[in-house]
């Protein structure tokens, strides 16, 4: 756009809201607002200057428009203010402003009873700062993930969950992870998802051992291996490396974490079994290295190599 025209739509912008401004006032012949008029321009002054790459001026138009927009009770026209104000933070590297309003935006949505627009509104949300900021993008797919199970959407909930508990793996929150994965399941296996199911349980058991507890992934396995599929070569590698893990077998373990359908896993297990420690002789806990020899990759306690993980995956 020219900057010609960039000024002309700027110019319009302003003319709208002085017509907002003017309709919002009172006289002694005008004794309340004129609520409608206002939020139209408001609306209008807000699309002229989001044309003419006036951000800022674009961003203040839409809140006022949303305001006026609750105080009229019409609550979604309000909701989608707000989530155009929110991602035109964006435009200025306002990461913390934009995530504020979309989470905003997606209360009124599910105030107003649009409960999948409230849960689309914050995966756009947590996607636009799960690079940098993985925990607070997780705890949004989570929230999503609750929304959209009261309208009992299972493989939504599912994507969701999962989404989440693989951010806070990255963000090395275990027990938050576990959380979500476990839930994760449950979703799928409401819609009886079998594959993915068996691919988190292997997972989980992953984050467990990371965690320094293989006695809380043996427990976990056994509950739920049962969701999955036996045959399954994830349901049979968890059950190996933990049986690996339990008789302090590191070759064993190193086998099964170097085989292909846990090196094409998701990221952030995969990173898990790059660089998961493995106890020797049954004794110690995983992540902890018990002696000196534990630094040579032929002694105890050594890590799979860098070169053994394939990318792939959310994280």
């Amino acid at each position: 756009m020219s900057g010609d025209v960039q000024q002309k739509k700027n110019a319009e912008g302003k003319a709208h809201v002085q017509a907002a401004e003017k309709y919002m006032k009172t006289s002694l012949f005008k004794w309340k607002p004129d609520l409608d008029s206002a939020a139209s321009e408001y609306t209008k002054a807000a699309t002229c200057f989001r044309n003419a790459k006036a951000f800022a001026e674009a961003k203040d138009a839409f809140l006022k428009a949303a305001d006026i927009y609750k105080q009229m009770n019409s609550i979604f026209n309000a909701a989608k203010m707000m989530e155009q104000a929110g991602l035109l933070c964006k435009e200025f590297k306002d990461v913390e402003g934009c995530v504020n309003l979309l989470e905003r935006a997606a209360d009124l949505f599910q105030q107003n009873g649009t409960a999948d627009t409230a849960a689309l509104t914050l995966d756009r949300a947590a996607k636009t700062i799960e690079l940098n900021y993985p925990e607070k993008a997780a705890e949004l797919y989570d929230k999503a993930c609750s929304i959209s199970e009261l309208e009992d959407k299972s493989r939504q909930c599912a994507e969701f969950a999962g989404k989440a508990g693989r951010l806070f793996v990255r963000a090395e929150k275990y027990d938050l992870a576990i959380e979500a994965l476990k839930r994760e399941i449950e979703f799928h296996h409401q819609t009886e998802n079998f594959p993915m199911i068996n691919r988190v349980i292997l997972g989980i058991v992953l984050v467990h051992l990371q965690n320094g507890d293989p006695v809380a992934a043996e427990n976990f396995f056994t509950a739920a291996s049962n969701k999955g599929t036996g045959e399954d070569e994830f349901i049979q590698g968890a059950d190996e490396l933990i049986r690996a893990f339990n008789d302090g077998d590191e070759e064993e373990a190193r086998t099964i974490l170097s085989r292909p359908f846990v090196k094409f896993m998701d990221n952030c297990f995969a990173k898990i079994a790059r660089g998961l420690v493995i106890p020797a002789g049954g004794s110690g806990r995983v992540g902890v290295v018990k002696n000196e020899a534990a630094n040579d990759t032929s002694g105890q306690g050594a890590q799979l190599a860098d070169d053994e993980l394939e990318e792939g995956g959310l994280c």
